[in-house]
């Protein structure tokens, strides 16, 4: 099993990344935070394969500024930097650390992802 840390502020998304990482039983969602400070802690923890990172979370640090410190949590980590601002790709392409780039209107797009991320086939 893939572990997936998802460090979400809005209960609703968290709630619908957690439904679309359940559709791949080789996925498994082993935490949630809602601000950077907390998924650290659960990172260090849980070791995951995968964080569903979003930027603008309760606390003081934003999903971006938090990368380096998750990527000394969980080495091992893809992060995916899942977002409804755009204006940040442009920023953060090429960025240590951020293995991809997804706005939240392309949800379709976040298994698949996390698939090729962690060098899985598609859907079984």
């Amino acid at each position: 099993m893939k572990a997936v840390l998802i460090v979400e502020d809005d209960p609703d998304i968290q709630s619908l990344i957690e439904t679309i990482f359940s559709m791949d039983p080789r996925f498994e969602v082993t935490g949630l935070a809602e601000s950077a400070e907390d998924a650290l802690e659960m990172a260090r923890t849980s070791k995951p394969e995968i964080i569903v990172l979003d930027d603008r979370l309760d606390g003081s640090l934003t999903g971006v500024d938090a990368v380096p410190q998750f990527k000394a949590a969980a080495p091992g980590a893809k992060i995916i930097l899942f977002t409804a601002h755009a204006d940040l790709q442009a920023r953060v392409v090429g960025q240590p650390g951020i293995d991809a780039f997804l706005l939240k209107t392309e949800t379709g797009e976040l298994l698949p992802l996390a698939q090729q991320l962690t060098n899985m086939l598609s859907l079984l």
